[in-house]
C-alpha cells in the first residue's frame, strides 16, 4: 500500500456522559472505526476514533440528558449519499451502546484536501 493509499477518516464522539463503561467504549471505538471502514472505503488500520466523556453538552435546553457531538473528518470527499448512511449508522450506534436518541446527536462531516494532513512526519499531499 502506498503511502498515498493512507489517509485516514477520523471519528470524535464527544458525550455528556461523565463516563462510559468500558465495553461500551469499546464497542464505540471498534463499531465506530468499522462504520467509516465500510462506508469510506479505507483500511481499517487508518481509521482513529476518539471519545471524550464529560463535556458541557445542552442540546434543546436540556444539559441533563444524554446528548452527544460527532466529528467525522476524511481526507477526499463525501457524497452526500455517503453521509446520510454513516449519519444513520452513527446514530443507531450511540443508541445501542449509550441510549442516547439520535435526535440528540450533531454529526459534523468535513472534507479535507491531502496536504492538510499529515502522518508519520509527512502530509498525504506530499
Amino acid at each position: 500500500m502506498n503511502f498515498e493509499d493512507r489517509p485516514m477518516p477520523l471519528l470524535k464522539i464527544q458525550t455528556n456522559y461523565h463516563e462510559i463503561p468500558s465495553s461500551n467504549l469499546k464497542t464505540l471505538q471498534d463499531e465506530g472505526a468499522k462504520i467509516l471502514a465500510e462506508e469510506i472505503g479505507k483500511s481499517l488500520d487508518f481509521v482513529m476514533v476518539l471519545v471524550e466523556v464529560g463535556k458541557s453538552i445542552s442540546f434543546g435546553g436540556q444539559a441533563e440528558q444524554g446528548a452527544a457531538f460527532l466529528e467525522i473528518k476524511n481526507v477526499g470527499s463525501l457524497a452526500p449519499e455517503l453521509t446520510h448512511s454513516i449519519s444513520v449508522r452513527l446514530c443507531a450506534l450511540l443508541e445501542d451502546s449509550l441510549n442516547i436518541s439520535p435526535d440528540r446527536c450533531y454529526l459534523e462531516f468535513q472534507e479535507s484536501e491531502r496536504h492538510m494532513w499529515g502522518w508519520n512526519g509527512k502530509t498525504f499531499g506530499s
